[in-house]
C-alpha cells in the first residue's frame, strides 16, 4: 500500500469558489480544526485559502492575511455557507460544478 498515495486522497479537497472575479478555495475542515470550527470566523480562517493552500483569513492584523473581523458578515456567511455546503457530498469537485 502507498501510504504517501492515501494521504493525498484523504487531505481535503480545496475547491474553488468565485468572488466577483477572484477566485478563492474553500474546503471541509480536518479533523485536527474540526473542534476550532464553532462559528463563521473560525470556520473561514481554517476552510478558506489561497491557489497555494494558505490560509487568507486571521482573527488580527497579519502580513499576508485579511483581518476577518473587519469585513463585511453577508459576504463572509455566503462564504461559510459553501464551505458547510460542502458537507452534503462526499465529492466537493462534483458538487460546485453541478452550480
Amino acid at each position: 500500500m502507498n501510504l504517501e498515495e492515501l494521504k493525498k486522497k484523504l487531505q481535503p479537497t480545496l475547491v474553488p469558489y468565485e468572488i466577483e472575479g477572484m477566485t478563492i478555495f474553500i474546503h471541509r475542515p480536518t479533523v485536527n480544526d474540526m473542534d476550532k470550527c464553532v462559528n463563521t470566523p473560525s470556520t473561514l480562517i481554517h476552510c478558506v485559502k489561497d491557489e497555494n493552500g494558505m490560509a487568507i483569513f486571521s482573527n488580527e492584523d497579519l502580513d499576508g492575511r485579511i483581518n476577518i473581523n473587519l469585513m463585511d458578515s453577508i459576504e463572509l456567511q455566503k462564504i461559510y455557507l459553501a464551505v458547510v455546503d460542502l458537507f452534503n457530498d462526499s465529492d466537493p469537485m462534483a458538487e460546485v460544478e453541478k452550480k
